[in-house]
């Protein structure tokens, strides 16, 4: 009999230290490191950042760039796309989705230990949360925050990005009121876009790079695509002068009792059939992966299925809407 996940308390993530540890890398070498710095961001009170719909960038200096991936992690692609930024001594944001975060545990323990920035992009990637009512999306964003920091034992920034860009003024007011920063983009790579080559992909990136003069990059970390290309990409941006900076919390994601209280993280959440948007015809059925390309808006995924290699994870997630 399945039994149902057991989220992590509150009171442990509150006592957890809003900075974690981690091994040095040749990025913490100034002979070896690939960046030009690290920027310590405050959330409090809510930042906003990407000139797409923004008034700023993150606080950057001409020419620095801000790598950032969405929608993983992947099982496959991730993992190239961390040692090709080993390779380069660079470092990241990845904003996951909190349910892949949870089938792909091991890859996202990966990510933290190489040192990049884990934020999130909500727990199942819904299209457009503004066609949610105000208290179900918010649900979807603290579930998004609450999966991933269990996963990982420790809380993560209180960074977030919203799927497709759909932002609302009603939840900007809710994030702002939790302290959480909204991170939009200055540059999107268009890497979700079909039949396109690693070579157009750095070629188009790096001319919207020059048009902006650097800012917040926007990828994703299960394109193969992007995985393909990012050892040419990081050769482009130094070849050129550009210099990759890190981004980095100085505060910690802080649960809202109240709505972990209200999150479901049952069986049924975790294997819905669509991760986002529609499902394809026949998706899950026989248990194989489906990999589709399309437009981030619509973030057609993987599926998944629960694995023994999962389970380990997934048994003490989140049982406390049965619980209370």
């Amino acid at each position: 009999m399945y039994r149902f996940l057991r989220v992590v308390s509150v009171a442990t993530f509150l006592a957890s230290s809003a900075s974690y540890a981690l091994a040095a890398d040749c990025a913490d070498d100034p002979r070896t490191t690939g960046l030009a710095r690290t920027i310590a961001i405050d959330s409090t009170h809510g930042k906003y950042f990407g000139r797409l719909q923004y008034k700023k960038s993150a606080p950057l200096r001409r020419k620095e760039v801000v790598i950032t991936f969405d929608d993983g992690p992947h099982p496959t692609h991730t993992k190239e796309i961390l040692d090709v930024l080993d390779r380069h001594c660079v470092k990241a944001t990845f904003f996951t989705v909190g349910r892949m975060a949870v089938f792909r545990s091991a890859i996202v323990k990966e990510v933290a230990r190489r040192g990049h920035t884990i934020a999130t992009h909500t727990w199942s990637h819904f299209h457009d949360l503004s066609k949610l009512p105000l208290e179900e999306a918010k649900v979807e964003i603290e579930k998004g925050f609450v999966a991933t920091s269990y996963v990982l034992g420790h809380p993560i920034a209180p960074f977030f990005r919203y799927p497709g860009l759909n932002q609302s003024p009603e939840l900007n007011a809710y994030l702002a009121s939790r302290n959480i920063s909204v991170w939009s983009v200055d540059v999107v790579s268009n890497d979700t876009a079909p039949n396109l080559t690693p070579e157009k992909l750095v070629n188009q990136t790096m001319e919207r790079l020059r048009r902006m003069r650097g800012g917040i990059v926007l990828f994703h970390d299960l394109k193969n695509v992007t995985a393909h290309a990012m050892d040419a990409f990081l050769t482009q941006l130094k070849l050129e002068g550009y210099k990759v900076v890190h981004v980095v919390s100085n505060t910690a994601y802080r649960p809202s009792p109240e709505l972990v209280a209200r999150a479901d993280f049952s069986k049924r959440s975790l294997q819905s059939a669509a991760f986002t948007g529609v499902a394809p015809a026949g998706f899950g059925q026989q248990g194989e992966n489906i990999l589709t390309t399309g437009q981030v808006d619509i973030m057609k995924n993987e599926f998944v299925h629960i694995e023994s290699s999962a389970r380990s994870d997934i048994r003490e997630l989140a049982d406390s809407s049965r619980a209370k």
